[in-house]
């Protein structure tokens, strides 16, 4: 049985109907099922229309039918995994190696950075302000300060905003993306969360592993933070070697 969290998630981003509800449950929790049988099939275990599965997938951000039970699964799939492959591995974060200059870049000018984070990811905020500050940047943290006072009072200055977002979608992380996209300045997100808002706004973004993408709250054992320490000491690691 799948964890209720998925739905609860779901449901605070969107609002389902009832059958709505109904299809995702199944849709989650059958998806090798949901591929074998079609929309059709769906429809049917459901007692619904093809026409309710599809505005499903609309609501939920898909193109179609098959691209939601196919993101489900690899949702699930990830979410299942009690020892990942990433343990075994050196990098902890998927990353373009382009983006990744451009960030490194920043260090070497000892530049100018904000960092914006909520909740659990503030911790990672103070761990990446040490790194940082470590690294002889100059380093300020938004929530001391609003997004409209740090655009107005150091647009000029700011070599980059650095935000940390779980799900990505966070509405004060979207919200100062936005805010410094138009300021021009450049945006870099962590987030385990490929899909999301903060993915297509950012100027680079790094992809940590989150093992329970549909679990906002924390409730369950969750390796995205601690990848996120690991991949800032494998940030810096690269960047010391090639200095």
């Amino acid at each position: 049985m799948i964890d209720q969290t998925i739905v609860a998630r779901l449901q605070k981003d969107v609002k389902l109907s009832q059958t709505e509800k109904s299809v995702m449950q199944y849709l989650v929790e059958n998806t090798d099922e949901a591929i074998k049988i079609g929309i059709r099939g769906v429809a049917q275990k459901g007692y619904t229309s093809t026409a309710t599965v599809m505005r499903l997938a609309k609501k939920l951000g898909f193109e179609g039918f098959r691209e939601m039970v196919y993101s489900f699964r690899n949702e699930m799939n990830q979410a299942s995994n009690t020892l990942p492959e990433e343990l075994r591995e050196q990098i902890h974060f998927i990353y373009d190696m382009q983006k990744l200059d451009i960030f490194f870049r920043i260090l070497a000018r000892k530049g100018f950075i904000c960092i914006q984070a909520e909740g659990h990811s503030a911790l990672l905020a103070e761990y990446l302000e040490k790194k940082l500050l470590g690294n002889a940047c100059i380093v300020i943290r938004k929530e001391y300060l609003g997004a409209d006072t740090i655009v107005r009072n150091f647009r000029d200055q700011l070599d980059a905003m650095v935000i940390i977002s779980k799900s990505g979608n966070s509405i004060a992380g979207v919200e100062v993306a936005n805010k410094c996209k138009k300021a021009q300045i450049p945006t870099v997100v962590f987030t385990g969360n490929a899909r999301s808002e903060l993915s297509r706004i950012c100027d680079t973004v790094f992809i940590i592993k989150d093992s329970h993408p549909f679990d906002p709250e924390n409730l369950q054992a969750n390796y995205f933070f601690g990848y996120c320490i690991l991949a800032f000491e494998e940030i810096f690691a690269i960047y010391n070697h090639q200095i």
